[in-house]
């Protein structure tokens, strides 16, 4: 393998690991979103059953 194509596959993981970053990112916003929205809705349920 020469030196280039070394360099390369370098350039190509670290994007790839720059991606997957950026994915458990989304992915972690998304889950306190849900969570969020799940305790609001657990809130308001409570809120209506002792009503």
């Amino acid at each position: 393998m020469s030196e280039i194509e070394y360099d390369e596959l370098v350039k190509k993981v670290r994007q790839h690991e720059e991606a997957i970053a950026q994915l458990l990112e989304i992915i972690a916003v998304t889950n306190r979103r849900l969570s969020e929205l799940d305790k609001k809705n657990e809130e308001s349920s409570h809120a209506y059953s002792f009503s």
